[in-house]
């Protein structure tokens, strides 16, 4: 057995498996990069090399790097966890070569499964049905092979635009366009229309470069409302292999997993077992090492083969959860080994109903823009797992996965595990940066999950039907912490008692009587602020109350009636806005307890960015939304904002800028590209809100921006 293994990895997963290590009795280390230098996985396990800056691809994807990091520190083993260099068939080498074992699959496994075209084409060998596509011969195929039917040969790849352009032009469309290095969702576009090919071909190819550094694609036939079922093998690298059983992993979104469940309960026991056999074929034919996944689409009773995962996968812990078995304790003792560490006979059968729920650093409200900054406060609701990749006063930075935690409740019933891990979410707690918190408990308690009728679209379908619910709360916080900071400008001392300026005397009742309202409001609701999240802003002001006790609000262009009763419980607000009624918490961002919601967790440490009173940032809790807002004061000039402010564009987030699609002087329409930034893995399209023209272009490609930097400035000519 290994004394000492390096974990090649961060967040989450280097923690997770650095608990397992210590339990063996196993030495550990780690690696970080300087944007890392005091993330969570280098505090726990206690022992990490500097491995490069913060872009990934100076650090994480180093493998000279990492295998110095290796023989510096003593190991005798690599654990890469997954992502990064986990299924990087030259660094399984370089590992060998420098007499660190590789706690993975052969170079020459990674090679062939890590190309989902060759993966492909021994699927057809065996006789396993997959999705189809153009062929090596300049045939093509339709739907989904099953058995009996014929079968293509491998698939045509290329990193040549014309050439994918020509391959997708012998299909019927829709098709996906997928890199062939690819996963998590990274290089994968679904084209339907012909319009649409050439950017959604140039895009798969960008993000293959830039995420896995291979360009290659490959064209298939698109499955329509596909349920996604894999199954997780574990070989012994001479042609023994087992399975571990299935999860479902259906519930995606930009082709990522958000939600997973082990076992699966959708399909019928000989549909399973044709699934099982398939991937023990897999595994067999390629004399499969360790812990790997075999993933189908299953469309109408018919499976296709989509890939094999060659590594530990994300959702690993509700396998563990049913079967109770250590996964990682099983991968490092069959690769240490080289043989089984239990048989098949010996697998458990699954007990109960486990559920993963991935809670991430992003704007749900705002096309899920990942959101940066440092969580100031953070807490796990009670009964369920968690698997925690950050801590109070980490960063949350541009250059990695956005992941906070991976929340997972384990029942006796399906049922039971879905109400144990919606209301965990629910008293999750998040503070310094946004978080999908309240999408994920809005999903669990989706009629479509309660009743197991999901497939890989069902978040795209449930989202629009959602539709404008986040984004008016995103607006009723908006509104309340400009208000905030209009009282906090015009009544500069500190208010008595822990429920901060709500209860200035003479501002009892907001509540507040007409009277007092009347002296802190102007007779038109001008914009004086703007307010701003990760993916919007808001310009609001405020007019003077009705015989009603609303008062009159300007958000941008609109109008809109808001009445507030301050006072309940913990200094919140009820703030009712166009018949709907929302409780609201602000609090500074520093953690500090400020017109209500307490203080923020592990509070202590400034990180507030206050600058003037009622300016800076505060995160807003109100219904199952936890957003973090900027506000910043506008010139007080009767046209409302300032008229540079008034089109300015800003970055989302943080990120590197990879186009600029426009320039000083062009007229745009509502909706036109204006630049692409390259964030946490991901491609972020920045649009133009309303039609105008261009009058300022502040970025540039290759340049890098900050949150809340004005890009562009569009002039609507009014």
């Amino acid at each position: 057995m290994y004394k000492k293994i390096l974990i090649a990895n961060r967040g989450e997963i280097a923690c997770r498996i650095a608990r397992t290590l210590s339990r063996m009795g196993i030495a550990a280390a780690t690696v970080h990069s300087t944007a890392d230098a005091r993330a969570l996985h280098v505090l726990e396990i206690g022992e990490s090399t500097w491995i490069g800056e913060g872009p990934a691809r100076q650090s994480y994807l180093d493998v000279e790097a990492v295998v110095q990091a290796g023989l510096a520190c003593g190991a005798d083993a690599v654990h890469p966890g997954f992502g990064f260099l986990s299924e990087h068939a030259g660094f399984a080498r370089r590992c060998a070569e420098a007499g660190l074992a590789f706690i993975g699959p052969r170079p020459e496994t990674l090679e062939l499964f890590g190309d989902k075209a060759t993966a492909k084409r021994l699927a057809v060998q065996l006789g396993i049905a997959t999705a189809g596509g153009a062929t090596t011969a300049g045939g093509t195929t339709a739907g989904v092979a099953t058995a009996g039917a014929t079968r293509t040969p491998a698939t045509d790849v290329s990193d040549d635009v014309d050439q994918v352009l020509a391959i997708l032009a012998r299909l019927p469309l829709p098709c996906v366009v997928k890199a062939v290095a690819g996963g998590g969702g990274k290089g994968m576009r679904v084209v339907r229309d012909p319009g649409q090919a050439r950017e959604a071909i140039e895009a798969a190819i960008r993000e293959g470069r830039s995420s896995f550094g291979d360009g290659r694609v490959l064209v298939e036939r698109y499955l329509e409302r596909p349920r996604h079922i894999e199954i997780q093998i574990l070989g012994d690298g001479q042609g023994g292999v087992i399975h571990l059983h299935e999860r479902e992993c259906s519930l995606q979104r930009r082709y990522q997993k958000v939600v997973e469940e082990a076992p699966v309960l959708s399909l019928p026991e000989a549909m399973l077992a044709r699934l099982r056999a398939d991937a023990l074929a897999l595994g067999r034919a390629a004399n499969y090492l360790g812990l790997g996944t075999v993933e189908f689409a299953v469309v109408e009773g018919e499976a296709a083969f989509l890939e094999v995962n060659p590594r530990l996968q994300v959702e690993h812990p509700v396998t563990e959860a049913v079967l109770g078995l250590d996964l990682v304790e099983l991968q490092i003792r069959t690769v240490a080994e080289g043989r089984l560490a239990l048989s098949q006979d010996e697998v458990p059968t699954p007990r109960g109903h486990a559920i993963e729920a991935r809670l991430y650093a992003e704007d749900a409200a705002h096309g899920f823009l990942p959101s940066t900054g440092r969580i100031t406060a953070l807490r796990v609701g009670a009964g369920v797992r968690a698997d925690l990749g950050v801590a109070v006063g980490s960063e949350i930075s541009p250059h990695y996965d956005p992941m906070i935690a991976k929340l997972i409740a384990h029942e006796a019933s399906r049922g039971q595990a879905l109400d144990r891990l919606r209301e965990a979410t629910l008293e999750t707690q998040v503070h310094g940066v946004t978080s999908n918190r309240g999408f994920l408990a809005e999903l669990l308690a989706s009629a479509s999950v309660r009743a197991n009728a999901v497939d890989t679209q069902t978040i795209d379908r449930w989202l629009l039907d959602a539709a404008g619910r986040s984004g008016t709360a995103g607006q009723v916080a908006a509104v309340m912490a400009a208000w905030r900071a209009q009282l906090r400008n015009r009544l500069r001392r500190t208010a008595a008692g822990p429920r901060g300026t709500w209860f200035e005397p003479g501002l009892t009742g907001w509540r507040l009587g007409r009277q007092a309202m009347a002296a802190f409001a102007t007779d038109e609701p001008i914009p004086r602020y703007q307010v701003v999240t990760s993916g919007a802003t808001w310009r609001v002001g405020f007019g003077p109350t009705g015989s009603d006790g609303r008062w009159m609000v300007a958000v941008d262009d609109q109008r809109i009636a808001v009445r507030v009763q301050a006072g309940l419980d913990c200094g919140d607000s009820l703030v009712e806005q166009g018949g709907r009624t929302w409780r609201v918490a602000l609090t500074d961002a520093g953690g500090g307890g400020d017109s209500g919601g307490g203080g923020g967790e592990g509070g202590g440490e400034d990180v507030g960015k206050e600058s003037r009173a009622g300016e800076g940032e505060v995160w807003a809790s109100l219904g199952n939304e936890q957003l973090v807002l900027q506000i910043t004061a506008l010139a007080a000039t009767r046209g409302g904002a300032d008229q540079a402010g008034a089109g300015a564009i800003l970055a989302p987030m943080m990120g590197l800028v990879i186009g600029v699609h426009v320039e000083a002087g062009r007229e745009v329409a509502a909706g036109d590209r204006l630049a692409t930034l390259e964030s946490m893995k991901m491609e972020i399209t920045i649009e133009a809100p309303v039609a105008g023209t261009v009058t300022w272009v502040g970025c540039e490609v290759g340049g890098k921006v900050e949150r809340n930097q004005e890009m562009i400035r569009i002039s609507d000519g009014a």
